[in-house]
């Protein structure tokens, strides 16, 4: 892709667009992952792709209501139904499968995830690879989304060759960092992690979801996981 496309994010987050898109790159991602968010960003602009970023939007919920916190959960619900009403946002595109899943399971939205918009535009997509490489499924975009064959498209497609583990797809092995794991049992998550790696012959992972990602390579030590938006952004 265009070097020089990063000046554009300027334009493309000024103000509402006529299709009213909105990024909204999650929690982990705008607070944890800031390159990530940056490049997502830039790789929408680059595809054409109008869209919004809106600040006062919160969390989209999903941790409350894994922790069976239903009464915040609407609350927080209702309060980013009204923000999005208000900015009549008609589409939502975001790379973290968690609030995808909310978004579209919970809140009822016409939402994307950035592969299935990635897989969309892909003929716009000049980057060459020829790298070998492992692509990790994330539990909620394969197994309950059944989001699987898109990435494949976008890395195929870029001339990565890919490496299919035995267990993928929508029978894919938990990264360890899902349904809180992480957060109570901490040791259990990265033998999970540990496993999941093990599965994974090749020395370079892409993975698609910020927490994957973030589990995954706090627990790489061999090999090197990468953000599947780094591989459409040149340096």
């Amino acid at each position: 892709m265009p070097s020089t496309f990063f000046h554009k994010i300027k334009t493309a987050v000024s103000g509402l667009k006529p299709e009213n898109i909105l990024y909204y790159p999650g929690c982990m991602t705008q607070y944890a992952l800031k390159e990530v968010f940056e490049d997502y960003k830039a790789i929408l602009v680059d595809l054409g792709i109008d869209f919004v970023t809106i600040n006062d939007l919160v969390c989209c919920g999903s941790p409350l209501l894994n922790a069976g916190y239903e009464k915040d959960f609407n609350e927080i619900k209702e309060k980013n139904l009204g923000i999005l009403k208000q900015n009549k946002i008609t589409k939502i595109i975001t790379n973290c499968p968690h609030c995808y899943d909310i978004f579209k399971h919970k809140y009822g939205l016409n939402v994307e995830h950035t592969l299935q918009t990635l897989a969309a535009n892909k003929r716009k997509i000049s980057v060459e690879n020829t790298e070998e490489v492992a692509y990790h499924d994330p539990c909620i975009l394969a197994r309950k989304n059944n989001i699987f064959q898109e990435p494949r498209e976008v890395l195929k497609h870029t001339g990565f060759h890919l490496e299919e583990p035995l267990k993928s797809k929508d029978c894919t092995f938990c990264c360890g960092a899902g349904g809180g794991v992480k957060q109570n049992s901490s040791k259990i998550a990265d033998k999970i992690a540990k496993e999941r790696l093990s599965q994974l012959k090749s020395n370079k992972i892409i993975v698609s979801c910020p927490y994957c990602y973030a589990h995954l390579k706090e627990n790489a030590t061999k090999k090197k996981i990468i953000e599947i938006s780094k591989t459409l952004v040149e340096e």
